[in-house]
């Protein structure tokens, strides 16, 4: 085991998911009941509200304890699958009982001393993390990295621009919900969406508490996140970044179009990238679907080569499709990737991470390049 797991070696460890009634942490307990085994105990910690609740995992019903600052003494290591200002606000107290931290949000992506792991890509990183915590890039990432990092490997990336569809429960569960809301707002009313301004009016009556800054129901919103600056929303500037860091090329050109587009799960992003060396589709679908990256390349078969975001809902791979190149210009290629932003952009990454703080697990770290790889 590693440093600072608290479990002996005859013991198996101790697992805490804070925030288990969410949609993230919901998935990881989904997960988590398929590999079940390789913890001793699992506990449950959530707000006040939730404490009592039983859920199941695995085979057994776990209670779950209202969260205070002595959750943690006697756990290994805990999944944070809550939103920033929770994770801000307990994360110090998990760390201070010697637990190891994996944590989904972005309380600490801009950490120096916390590394920003995805287990395909940099999974060597994750033994520098002085504060004994680990973070996550936002899902969008999380999606791009594995087959950005196989074609870097072998053809040396130079540029990547992005346009990120994302889901809307990339906010959350608040934001499925505004999305059913503007559905029924809208039900009965076949002519909607063509006349100027009618969609708006369909929706004006519904609660002023949505979290897009336009409606999302028959609608296309090409803004996620805050201000960055220079016309740039922050989803957008935060990918480049984790892009950047988890790859270690901070040179890299990147620019990235954010999309919150009416659908409830799954990412997809389209991608043009840019390589210092001669590259083929054919060797790019090769590359792509050898290496050890979770993806699934769809097969070329007579032009329908593309997955979609409803065949990736509740899925752990990277799906990627449409691998193509533009005429006469053999150093770039455009493809598209999508993944289950709940599964493989969140809860996935964070049990994998989980797992291999502990050395357990179906994941483990190379010792020849730093890559995590199924046994």
């Amino acid at each position: 085991m590693l440093e600072g797991v608290n479990s002996t070696q005859s013991q198996r460890p101790t697992l805490a998911v804070v925030g288990p009634t969410g949609l993230v942490g919901q998935a990881v307990l989904e997960i988590l009941s398929t590999r079940v085994d390789a913890w001793e105990d699992v506990r449950l910690l959530g707000s006040d509200k939730d404490a009592g609740r039983r859920l199941l995992v695995g085979a057994e019903e776990v209670e779950v304890e209202a969260l205070d600052s002595e959750s943690f003494y006697g756990v290994d290591v805990v999944i944070f699958a809550t939103p920033p200002e929770v994770s801000a606000k307990w994360v110090p107290f998990a760390t201070a009982a010697g637990s190891l931290v994996v944590d989904t949000s972005e309380a600490f992506r801009d950490d120096p001393e916390v590394p920003l792991v995805v287990p395909e890509v940099n999974a060597r990183d994750i033994d520098n993390r002085p504060r004994g915590i680990v973070a996550m890039p936002c899902g969008p990432a999380i999606i791009m990295l594995p087959v950005l990092a196989t074609l870097h490997e072998h053809w040396n990336l130079t540029h990547v621009t992005a346009t990120s569809l994302q889901a809307v429960t990339g906010a959350g569960r608040v934001g499925a919900e505004r999305l059913f809301a503007e559905v029924g707002a809208l039900t009965g009313n076949p002519r909607v969406g063509q006349m100027p301004g009618d969609v708006r009016r369909y929706v004006a009556d519904l609660p002023d508490d949505s979290p897009f800054p336009a409606p999302i129901v028959s609608n296309v919103v090409p803004w996620i996140g805050r201000h960055s600056g220079r016309g740039w929303a922050s989803e957008e500037t935060d990918i480049k970044h984790e892009l950047r860091h988890v790859l270690q090329l901070p040179n890299l050109k990147v620019a990235v179009t954010c999309v919150q587009i009416p659908i409830v799960t799954t990412h997809m992003s389209t991608l043009h990238v840019s390589f210092d060396k001669k590259v083929t589709p054919s060797d790019a679908r090769r590359a792509m679907t050898e290496g050890a990256n979770g993806a699934i390349v769809m097969p070329d078969e007579e032009g329908v080569d593309w997955p979609t975001p409803v065949d990736a809902i509740g899925t752990d791979p990277v799906w990627v499709g449409r691998v193509r190149q533009v005429e006469n210009n053999p150093h770039t290629l455009d493809f598209i990737v999508c993944g289950d932003n709940i599964r493989k952009g969140a809860a996935l990454n964070a049990l994998q991470l989980a797992e291999m703080l502990i050395g357990v697990g179906p994941y483990a770290v190379r010792e020849d390049d730093g890559a995590a790889t199924a046994h």
